[in-house]
């Protein structure tokens, strides 16, 4: 996973830069939106039960999940779009942000067969098929967004984005093309009795996540317009390619692995993850200084005169994206502990600060006071959820309990 990881974020930072100075801040603001929309969407078009599939307790009931939510998926994507676009005309509702919306829930469908095959592979624990993917999805989406740009200068970015997972989802299905077998919805509705607060408070606690970190570029748009919006996407998606390396190498192994340790050896999960939250904020904070130094220097050479604010934004966001680190990669202990209804009120406290910081640059037209409440105030909420969890495996570890 850590290999396949560490070759995709290489090739997509450097694609993400290519393509950066091909597009320019207004397209990059545009793709920032439909990004935001579709993450959006996606979490609530699963019901958050893909998460079922990797916690099943055998094969016949994980592929029951699977098959339920490939059923399920499009409807809920085409529901939760509908009512974005009634919402949407107190944003952007303009001929572009029609064509955003609609290419959202195009592009929600897809990315979200993804993730479900994505589970089911995590359960399997055939992790070596989800690395290589990742490294095959990298390179297509950059050729096709490359591609694309000589016909679509604005919307190339997002349609580049679409097909490259529609290849993808052409190999996934080809790999669990066996696995798609009838429902047991008698099983399925045992499933969501037995793990209700799944739906009661994890679904409404990662839609309020989802909302916190996604919403940003849309409210930015809105209030600032395309080019601030793209400069803030491409400044977080910058700094959140080690994030997403990280996470990405390390968030479903732990939690397969943490789902096993807390039956066998709490002290063990207990030590795990403290080593895991060290070495991840180790490596963070050397990347970012390299980042905020040598990188920004050679990006501004590269960009010239263009993407003003950039420097400034990614110092900024930096506090953010550390903060994030110590905890997403080890986030599913919300499941695997149980503790869906405090993830609910952080990714509440999460999503009240996104419009405090939008309403507070939004009296003083300022986007900076925006971007530095949401870093500073967001990231002392990701070190308090750590430390939570972690005094809480410690306690557990004690009692053995």
């Amino acid at each position: 996973m850590f290999r396949g990881s560490v070759i995709a974020q290489i090739i997509a930072v450097i694609g993400a830069i290519f393509l950066a100075k091909i597009y320019g801040e207004e397209a990059y603001g545009i793709f920032g939106v439909f990004m935001s929309i579709l993450s959006i969407i996606s979490i609530v078009a699963t019901l958050q039960l893909d998460k079922c599939i990797v916690i099943a307790k055998n094969k016949r009931e994980s592929n029951n999940w699977f098959n339920f939510l490939i059923l399920l998926t499009p409807f809920l994507t085409i529901g939760i779009s509908l009512i974005v676009f009634l919402i949407s005309k107190y944003f952007f509702l303009d001929k572009i942000g029609i064509t955003i919306i609609i290419l959202s829930s195009i592009g929600c469908i897809i990315y979200t067969y993804n993730l479900i095959n994505e589970s089911l592979f995590t359960f399997k624990k055939e992790f070596s098929i989800i690395s290589n993917t990742k490294v095959f999805l990298i390179i297509s989406n950059i050729i096709m967004q490359y591609l694309l740009y000589y016909y679509f200068s604005l919307l190339g970015l997002i349609i580049g984005f679409i097909i490259s997972q529609l290849i993808i989802l052409s190999f996934y299905l080809s790999k669990n093309r066996n696995e798609i077998l009838k429902i047991n919805f008698k099983e399925i509705k045992r499933g969501i009795t037995e793990n209700n607060t799944i739906v009661q408070y994890l679904l409404p606690s990662t839609s309020l996540n989802s909302l916190a970190n996604n919403l940003m570029p849309i409210l930015i748009l809105t209030f600032f317009g395309p080019k601030e919006a793209g400069v803030y996407f491409f400044s977080i998606k910058i700094l959140s390619s080690p994030l997403s390396l990280i996470s990405s190498s390390i968030s479903k192994v732990f939690f397969q692995r943490s789902s096993e340790l807390l039956l066998d050896n709490k002290q063990k999960l207990f030590n795990l993850t403290k080593n895991i939250v060290i070495t991840n904020l180790g490596i963070m904070i050397i990347l970012l200084i390299i980042i905020n130094t040598i990188g920004m220097h050679i990006l501004e050479l590269y960009f010239l005169e263009k993407w003003n604010n950039l420097r400034l934004y990614t110092l900024i966001l930096s506090i953010l994206i550390f903060a994030r680190t110590s905890f997403n990669p080890i986030s599913s202990l919300i499941v695997v502990l149980n503790k869906n209804l405090q993830g609910l009120i952080f990714n509440s406290y999460l999503f009240l600060i996104n419009l405090m910081a939008i309403y507070f640059g939004f009296l003083y037209n300022n986007i900076t006071i925006t971007i530095l409440i949401l870093a500073i105030f967001g990231g002392i909420g990701y070190v308090f959820l750590l430390f939570y969890f972690l005094n809480h495996l410690k306690k557990l570890s004690k009692n053995n309990v």
